[in-house]
Parts: C-alpha cells; sequence; structure tokens
C-alpha cells in the first residue's frame, strides 16, 4: 500500500507564521489537520471552524465535533457563527457563493501575519468538478486550470490526493469525522457532478482525477507564459493617450485578447466576456467604439486605443494646483513635484526626461491653473519655434478625438505652460541654466503614477 496522503504537497508553507487550517470537522479537514500533526509545530496551528446555521442542531453538532477534535489533540481553535442564508438574502447572492465568502474573510482575519498561511482541505475530486463545471459552462483556458494550489495566503495541500484516500487515511489513524447531509443531495450541480458524472468518468478511466491533475498543471504553466509574453506586447503597446494599436492588432490573438483583458482590468473595467473582448479586437481593425462593463467605453482613433468611463470629455474644467497631488474632474490625478538639479559641485545636473515633463520653477511667478481645452487655444512648444492650434497638435502627436477634452493644460499667468502629451511651452522648459524644475506627471485615477 502507499504511503498515506503520499501526493500531499506543503511546499509553499513559510518556515514560521501561523497556520490557520479551514476545519469542517469533514474526513478532508480533519485528515488534513490530523497530518498536519507530524509536519508543522502544533503550537502554530489555529483550526477555524464557520458555523453556517443552515442546518439547525447538525451545525451545532458540527460545531462541537470540531471543538472536540481540538481539545482532543491540544490545538488553537476558533469559530465564527453566521446566519449564512439570510445574509445571502440580504446580499442578493447565492448561499454557496456566501458563505464562501465569509468563510474566507474569517480565515483572512486569523492570518494577518506576511508569513501567516490558510490551510483549505481542497482534494483531487473537488479539482476535477470545478473543471467539469467550468467546462459545461463554455470556459476559455483559465477555467480549465482548476484549483489552484496556491493563491494568496491561501494553499491547498490535498490537492492532489484523491476522496478515497483521506477517507482510508482517517479509518487507519481511528479518526472520526462528521458528514454533511446536504452533500448527497442532487439538488446542488456540484453534488451531481460528483456523485453521478465523476463516477461514470472514472469507469471509463480509473486514473482520470490523477490525469485531470496532470492536465490542469501542464494547461498552467502553458497559461502562465502565454500571460507573460501578454505583459511584454502591453508595455510595449503602452503610450501616454492609450495602446498603440497596430502591435496589438498583428500580434496573435491569444496574446492581444490577454493584454486587453490586463489593459482594461488595470483600469478597473472587470468582467469582461468574450463578446467585449471581441469587439475591442474589431476596433483594433476597424477603429471605432466599443461599450464594456461598468460604464466604460473604449475608443480607437488616431492609432490609438483609449479607455474612458462616462463622458468626461464633455465637461470643461478650470482649477489653481500645487504642489502634491491634485484629483482633476477629468478622471485624472496631477502630482507636481518640485526637483532640485544641482549637484554637489553646484553645477546643474539634468536627466533627458525633465525636458520634456518639467517646468523651469523661476519662470513660475504665479499659481498654476489646470484646465481643459478652449476654443481658440494655441500652443508654443518648446524648442519648435511655432505657434500652433492645439486641434493641429492633437492631430500631430495622434491624441484620440475622445481624449481631447481629458488632456491636461497648465496655465500661468494667463499663458499656458504645458500641454500633456506635447510637453513645456516655450520660455517655460527646462534649461542648462534651470537650478530648480516642476516635474509634472499625470496618472489615470485608478493607477499608479506614471511619466508623461
Amino acid at each position: 500500500m502507499s504511503k498515506p496522503l503520499a501526493a500531499a504537497d506543503l511546499s509553499g508553507l513559510p518556515p514560521r507564521g501561523r497556520v490557520v487550517v479551514g476545519f469542517s470537522g469533514g474526513a478532508d479537514s480533519t485528515a488534513l489537520a490530523h497530518w498536519l500533526l507530524g509536519k508543522v509545530e502544533p503550537s502554530r496551528l489555529v483550526l477555524a471552524h464557520v458555523n453556517h446555521c443552515l442546518r439547525g442542531e447538525a451545525s451545532q453538532r458540527d460545531e462541537e465535533a470540531a471543538r472536540q477534535f481540538a481539545r482532543r489533540f491540544g490545538l488553537a481553535f476558533q469559530v465564527h457563527q453566521e446566519d449564512v442564508a439570510a445574509l445571502a438574502r440580504e446580499r442578493g447572492q447565492g448561499v454557496e457563493e456566501c458563505g464562501r465568502q465569509v468563510r474566507y474573510r474569517f480565515f483572512q482575519s486569523l492570518a494577518p501575519g506576511e508569513e501567516d498561511r490558510i490551510l483549505t482541505a481542497h482534494n483531487a475530486g473537488d479539482n476535477a468538478e470545478t473543471v467539469l463545471l467550468h467546462l459545461c459552462r463554455g470556459t476559455s483556458l483559465p477555467g480549465l486550470l482548476g484549483i489552484p494550489y496556491a493563491r494568496g495566503k491561501v494553499l491547498r495541500p490535498l490537492l492532489r490526493v484523491p476522496r478515497e484516500e483521506i477517507e482510508a487515511y482517517c479509518q487507519e489513524q481511528g479518526l472520526s469525522y462528521v458528514t454533511d447531509e446536504s452533500n448527497f443531495s442532487l439538488e446542488y450541480a456540484r453534488n451531481r457532478m460528483r456523485l453521478q458524472v465523476v463516477p461514470a468518468l472514472r469507469q471509463l478511466n480509473p486514473a482520470f482525477l490523477a490525469a485531470v491533475s496532470r492536465m490542469t498543471e501542464t494547461l498552467s504553466q502553458d497559461c502562465e507564459y502565454l500571460e507573460r509574453e501578454a505583459r511584454a506586447l502591453l508595455e510595449r503597446c503602452r503610450g501616454p493617450w492609450g495602446l498603440e494599436a497596430a502591435p496589438l492588432a498583428q500580434a496573435h490573438p491569444a496574446l492581444s485578447s490577454r493584454a486587453l483583458r490586463l489593459w482594461c482590468e488595470g483600469q478597473g473595467c472587470t468582467s469582461l466576456e468574450k463578446v467585449h473582448v471581441e469587439a475591442l479586437l474589431h476596433c483594433l481593425g476597424a477603429g471605432g467604439e466599443a461599450d464594456l462593463p461598468g460604464g466604460f467605453r473604449a475608443c480607437c482613433s488616431q492609432g490609438v486605443l483609449s479607455l474612458q468611463r462616462g463622458n468626461p470629455s464633455a465637461r470643461g474644467f478650470s482649477l489653481a494646483v500645487g504642489l502634491g497631488e491634485t484629483s482633476l474632474p477629468c478622471g485624472k490625478v496631477l502630482l507636481l513635484e518640485e526637483k532640485i538639479l544641482e549637484n554637489q559641485e553646484g553645477k546643474p545636473k539634468i536627466h533627458n526626461l525633465l525636458f520634456k515633463n518639467a517646468l523651469d520653477c523661476a519662470i513660475i511667478t504665479t499659481t498654476l491653473v489646470a484646465r481643459s481645452r478652449r476654443a481658440g487655444d494655441r500652443f508654443s512648444p518648446a524648442g519648435r519655434g511655432v505657434s500652433k492650434g492645439l486641434k493641429q497638435l492633437f492631430q500631430e502627436n495622434r491624441v484620440p478625438v475622445p481624449q481631447r477634452g481629458r488632456a491636461v493644460l497648465l496655465e500661468c499667468g494667463g499663458r499656458l505652460a504645458f500641454c500633456e502629451g506635447v510637453g513645456p511651452a516655450e520660455g517655460f522648459q527646462v534649461t542648462e541654466r534651470t537650478r530648480r524644475a516642476l516635474v509634472v506627471r499625470l496618472r489615470e485615477a485608478e493607477e499608479g503614477p506614471t511619466a508623461l
């Protein structure tokens, strides 16, 4: 007979920190907690039990059984009671999803330390059921990856161990455990998968669970590679106004679709479905706009794909700004920072980027005003010896039409001193004689600071 729980995996567990074990008192969590006694110092272990108050006396029985197990082996025990059915109605959620959120919120509260970890007892059968449920709903590659071994602080040591091996371990070790009667109800899709579909598939292939584990591991490697390449593509396409459309359109859809998802999610546009990604891909080639979840709209114009929420370009703005961060009505954050340019020898020390991203403080004699464009605005880019209308400059700099109303201008004493995407105006730029520079940065409100 093989070593009990031979496929169990603790490779992700740090040598220090609290180990919170999600403990229902069922066979899986009972086997996990007992197996850990030989692997982890008992003083590090905390059994965390959630009473969902769904089954009346049976729920209280399970809680007491979990408490008795902890007492028997001298382990710390924490319990949380929540009327999940009532909470689910209040939130408008399904009971199963609400219960999952309650459990993980409780577990996380017990594992605040950086090296603390949360261990759950998901097994190989759970993983296969998840894959099959996703498959039935028409999933993409991420849905075929099943349950991850690690996600944040959560580890799942028994993910490759079949249920029958877990039950055999409990029997060999003389461990009693509780059984949730609802696990046998065919009312729930997961139970039907566990009780009807998986047994039929194991008749076709007795090693079906192991086969699913191998598949998810292989696909996880493929997905990791594709995600890495998509991130690299995304970084190559980033520009001051959005994404360069041509490289994305020329890339393989497996990469461009992932890059677009990452880009949207980074700006707060989540819950993208296949139809949304297809609309974005269409925009890359044909131009136009696409409506996205959360009130976002993507537009491909001037060869640039941009994203915005609502229609901030329709609202003009003008407000005085100073050093530090200022939230602007256009949905951007302006950061003004003073920088001393002299080195130890007292000579100017200028980075090339400052010529485009900064103003000479000596020229700024009045309060700066951040504003949107106005009819008749003209701008004189530093070093070019010309004055042009903003519309012409925006065209030359490939600023998408929907973004032009969001472009931030800085005005000093009635003169335009800075234009987003263009740089400083003639007479305001940093030179070799500049001792103090005013560095200008802009970012979307949901993202971290990025230089212009």
